[in-house]
């Protein structure tokens, strides 16, 4: 009898331990987020999660480069021109039409070329995300 509920008892540790393994913490945000560059986090991260942030501010011989670090999933990534009146009490314009749009991967990297200006950047997960997306304002090659 005794043995029964040791055995019992070990059995429902195990079980406690692995069930509290599978539960954390679940991000989806934007990070290191300067004028020129922006780290998107994605842990445990769901399909459809959605951010909008960031301004990156872009000038004339420079490019967005987008590059992706994801282990799991896909996140698009949309740069949105920013409204020139924009302000802390206006909520940014979330349905703006895309400059840029790259669905990443893995090691994917995207760019492209954008007027001199300010963008926003609006990232939407396609499929279950864990990872990083670097999104960066470099010279233009």
């Amino acid at each position: 009898m005794k043995r029964i509920k040791a055995f019992t008892v070990v059995a429902i540790l195990v079980l406690l331990a692995v069930s509290f393994t599978g539960c954390g913490k679940t991000v989806f945000s934007v990070t290191d987020d300067t004028e020129k560059q922006m780290t998107i986090t994605a842990q445990k991260a769901d399909k459809d999660a959605f951010l909008m942030g960031g301004t990156l501010e872009v000038a004339d011989g420079e490019q967005i480069v987008i590059t992706s670090g994801l282990e799991k999933g896909s996140v698009r990534v949309e740069i949105i021109a920013a409204p020139e009146d924009q302000s802390i009490d206006i909520f940014p314009e979330m349905d703006g039409d895309a400059v840029i749009t790259a669905d990443v991967s893995g090691a994917d990297t995207a760019s492209g070329t954008a007027p001199a200006g300010s963008y926003l950047v609006r990232a939407t997960c396609l499929e279950k995300a864990a990872g990083t997306v670097q999104i960066e304002v470099k010279p233009a090659q």
